[in-house]
């Protein structure tokens, strides 16, 4: 344990530092952890300005960093900092104690310690991680992305967490070339990287990488978007704008999957004279069928139907996507059919 003789000799030392970098390969593009001594002499120095004259804080904090035979990992001195800064600062151990993740209240505690102008960018940076992530796990993305994006990545003890909850974010957030960025970053320039990471990150990464816009993968996961924002108690315009994306982009592939049922995918079986086809029909195409599907924009909205697809034509076309597709898109087409009979309706009136 330390003495309060060696820590006052630690913070003789610490005063004499002034903006120590944590990161030992900033000026290089490979990002390291710091070291223990280099993440324990920044937390002194910021204990010196707070408490100089405390022996009972003092002697607190020393207990925490008192054993210098350990080997702590990045996120374990991530925590350990933490740890100190709520043994020094009243206000920060308040708000470090109102960050449950069970029960948790709807609206999140707000962070007026991130605010102070006292503080200093070595606090505000770990804090700001340290809040960032407490709302990847509640998965407040848009939050916790715009409060990650503001950390300084060479000021944090845990540049790896950091990495990668930016990711988390923006990977659930559908922002695929910040995501594939920050992936990158991570699994190829970022030293001591837990497992537990970058099986993660990997996993990820290739998910952005093979993700498509404009498709049914895109819309499965807005309508879970938008599902987590409303568990949120979201309703707003945000809300809104994600639900007629979702509607629009089902109506092209409504139309796409119309047209190739209306048109036969040029030729082939059920062509032949007297609607008698030569072999049986695909399940691209509608027996019989002689043209192009083409939809009729004035029938459509007068008549709230798929297009020009007869009753059967469309009973099949919704019995293609629920065989063909997972289940979670017959919501989609449901909503979707839904969304239309309700436009019909209206411009009926």
């Amino acid at each position: 344990m330390l003495t309060r003789t060696r820590i006052g000799m630690w913070l003789a030392v610490v005063c004499c530092v002034v903006g120590t970098p944590l990161l030992a390969a900033s000026r290089t593009a490979m990002v390291a952890p710091p070291s223990v001594e280099t993440v324990r002499t920044r937390v002194l120095e910021w204990v010196a300005t707070r408490a100089p004259e405390n022996p009972t804080t003092l002697e607190a904090v020393g207990k925490l960093w008192g054993d210098e035979n350990s080997h702590p990992s990045a996120n374990d001195l991530f925590d350990l900092t933490i740890r100190s800064f709520s043994v020094v600062d009243p206000a920060t151990r308040d708000f470090v104690a109102s960050l449950q993740l069970q029960r948790p209240p709807l609206v999140p505690p707000e962070p007026t310690v991130l605010t102070r102008p006292d503080v200093g960018p070595f606090y505000t940076a770990n804090m700001q991680l340290y809040y960032g992530r407490y709302l990847a796990h509640r998965a407040m993305y848009e939050e916790a992305l715009e409060l990650l994006d503001q950390t300084n990545l060479g000021d944090v003890v845990d540049p790896a967490s950091l990495l990668f909850f930016r990711a988390v974010c923006q990977h659930h957030l559908l922002l695929r070339d910040e995501g594939l960025k920050t992936l990158e970053q991570l699994l190829k320039n970022t030293e001591a990287v837990p497992v537990r990471y970058s099986a993660v990150a990997t996993l990820m990464q290739y998910d952005l990488e093979k993700f498509e816009a404009r498709t049914l993968d895109e819309i499965s996961r807005k309508m879970s978007d938008v599902e987590r924002r409303l568990s949120l108690g979201r309703t707003g315009q945000k809300v809104q704008k994600k639900e007629d994306e979702i509607i629009a982009s089902l109506e092209e592939i409504i139309k796409k999957i119309e047209e190739q049922m209306g048109g036969g995918g040029g030729g082939g079986a059920g062509q032949g004279k007297g609607n008698q086809p030569s072999g049986p029909a695909d399940d691209s195409v509608v027996k019989g069928s002689t043209a192009p599907g083409e939809v009729d924009k004035k029938r459509f909205k007068n008549q709230g139907g798929w297009g020009a697809l007869p009753p059967k034509a469309r009973a099949r076309a919704k019995d293609i996507i629920a065989r063909d597709f997972p289940a979670h898109y017959r919501q989609a087409i449901e909503e979707y059919t839904r969304k239309q009979a309700t436009r019909a309706a209206e411009s009926g009136k």
